[in-house]
């Protein structure tokens, strides 16, 4: 059974990306660090989450560079790094039948050795 509408809320999230000529995956992750959601982004933009419930989430973003839209590991056979993940230290609060907006600015990637 759902909860009442009046108890769910609404966060738009602008993001600001360092390259647009790579692409990203935005997770939004609940308290418990469980991906609720994931968006393919390619441009600065705004992604507008409706409907969660009242509650503390969380943003992940993967430097997706092989374009495939999913964290890939590395491969010790093929001698590749796995793919970068950068973890917003910003915790996004949905208060109940309320629209917040946050800017998640993401850093340019740092490259493993």
């Amino acid at each position: 059974s759902l909860d009442k509408p009046e108890n769910y809320g609404t966060i738009i999230l602008k993001v600001a990306l360092p390259d647009t000529a790579k692409t990203y995956v935005v997770e939004l992750l609940n308290d418990q660090k469980t991906v609720l959601r994931s968006d393919i982004i390619k441009t600065s933009g705004s992604i507008t989450y409706k409907n969660y419930l009242a509650d503390k989430y969380y943003v992940r973003v993967i430097y997706d560079t092989n374009g495939n839209g999913k964290w890939d590991s590395g491969s010790v056979k093929q001698k590749t790094y796995p793919e970068n993940i950068w973890v917003s230290p910003v915790q996004l609060i949905i208060r109940p039948n309320w629209e917040n907006s946050f800017d998640l600015s993401v850093p340019k990637e740092t490259i493993t050795p």
